[in-house]
């Protein structure tokens, strides 16, 4: 499925950017996607988690649904904290 592919293109973006850096292919190779709230160890800011959506779909050239799609599996899915203990929200 296409929306797949962007999907993981978006994950790779994010966790290369995030604190720390990881690789989302190596930590799914070993098991740690596996774990409960494994993303939690992970942080980017929100801000620009949105941005990264927003350049992969336009990049892609997905239509508003396929994007819609992409943004709610990403964000429902494993993306990284996009806020810190303390953040005000």
């Amino acid at each position: 499925m296409k929306l797949v592919g962007v999907v993981m293109e978006i994950y790779r973006k994010m966790y290369k950017e995030a604190t720390p850096s990881a690789d989302i292919d190596a930590l799914i190779h070993s098991g740690v996607t596996s774990k409960a709230d494994w993303f939690m160890d992970y942080y980017l800011p929100q801000v620009r988690q949105i941005e990264i959506v927003d350049m992969v779909c336009k990049k892609h050239r997905l239509t508003r649904r396929e994007a819609h799609e992409v943004s709610v599996a990403v964000f429902l899915g494993g993306a990284p904290r996009g806020h810190r203990k303390g953040d005000k929200l």
